[in-house]
């Protein structure tokens, strides 16, 4: 697995890096971003225990409750993408085939304070799974099971198909796949599998998405093990780099607006990329309120400049910096040690 000594700072360095990664034609590459990466690739489901636990009611509770979101025709597999993209916890993990996508989550603003990371993965062609397929619709059949459920222990095809929780669990399949046949193998459900979902929801169309969908490691409770060599990278995104690698995404067309089309999440962004915040109005520092003012009423300059010309220390205006740019004080001009800085177009 590689792993580069430096973190990400741009997205030239970044796609740089995905360069010197290795993969061959027989297989398929997607991408997670985690904005921490102290954060475990598991899904949503196994964060709580009374999630999973509790998984096979909250499935039929959704669906009681919201029964025109859920369609007769609906497998139990387009029915966990539904409920993912509705914010219940569930046995798939998001993932994409976009690089940049996975960036703009790995620097997401809510976790402005960690460093971010980007894991790679590499699929065989035999391990990527359509929406439809059997091996999928065992494994998506696991949310229907009681948190009681165990892999039996019999490896023998014929006789694990006998025994009563995997009889149950064949009777869930079939209300997918009416014509399933009785010989599931016991290692399918202990598998984690990368699903290609239909393209009929415009986020996952917009974000290039699929799913790791996760089957369990001897009983329920337990996530089964993502294979060690599937992940070909993990890649460290600087915390200090979040802000500046959101504005290039930005000025490349990934954004909130661009991955997000619902209404509700296009306003939003909307919302927030025209809203200004006044020197007055901002809760300032003596010395983020002297850059500011001296900024808005100069031209653009370093840090290094602004500490000579303002008597500061160059980390003092760097702190003030950040700060002042989370507030759209300021904005930054050019890159790297050319980078210089200046009052933002809208308050001046």
């Amino acid at each position: 697995m590689y792993q580069p000594d430096q973190r990400i700072g741009s997205i030239k360095n970044f796609l740089q890096q995905l360069e010197k990664t290795q993969t061959s034609s027989n297989q398929l590459r997607f991408f997670r971003g985690h904005s921490k990466s102290s954060y475990r690739l598991e899904p949503s489901i196994h964060r709580n225990t009374g999630w999973i636990e509790n998984e096979s009611t909250m499935f039929k509770e959704l669906v009681l409750r919201c029964p025109n979101d859920f369609s007769s025709g609906m497998s139990t597999f387009q029915s966990l993408v539904k409920m993912q993209h509705y914010g219940l916890p569930t046995r798939l993990l998001d993932v994409t085939s976009n690089p940049l996508v996975a960036l703009y989550f790995a620097c997401e603003a809510h976790e402005a304070e960690s460093d971010a990371e980007i894991i790679v993965f590499d699929f065989s062609t035999e391990e990527v799974k359509y929406y439809d397929s059997d091996t999928v619709s065992i494994l998506a059949n696991l949310a229907k099971r009681p948190k009681d459920f165990k892999i039996p222990n019999e490896f023998k095809i014929e006789p694990f198909n006998e025994e009563e929780s995997i009889k149950l669990l064949t009777h869930d399949i079939r209300q997918d796949l009416p014509h399933f046949l009785p010989n599931i193998n016991p290692l399918d459900l202990q598998r984690v599998v990368c699903v290609k979902p239909r393209l009929d929801n415009s986020r996952i169309i917009r974000q290039e998405g699929a799913f790791l969908l996760f089957g369990c490691d001897g009983e329920k409770t337990k996530p089964a093990q993502l294979s060690l060599k599937n992940i070909s990278a993990r890649l460290v995104i600087s915390k200090d780099a979040k802000k500046e690698l959101r504005e290039q995404l930005e000025k490349i067309g990934i954004s909130k607006a661009t991955l997000f089309p619902e209404i509700d999440q296009v306003a939003g962004h909307i919302k927030e990329f025209f809203a200004t915040t006044s020197i007055k109005e901002a809760s300032l520092t003596s010395n983020q309120k002297m850059i500011a003012d001296f900024l808005i009423s100069g031209s653009s300059l370093t840090i290094r400049e602004i500490a000579q010309q303002l008597g500061l220390t160059p980390s003092a205006v760097s702190r003030s910096i950040a700060e002042l740019r989370e507030k759209k004080i300021i904005q930054t001009e050019g890159s790297g040690r050319d980078k210089k800085f200046k009052g933002s177009d809208r308050l001046r």
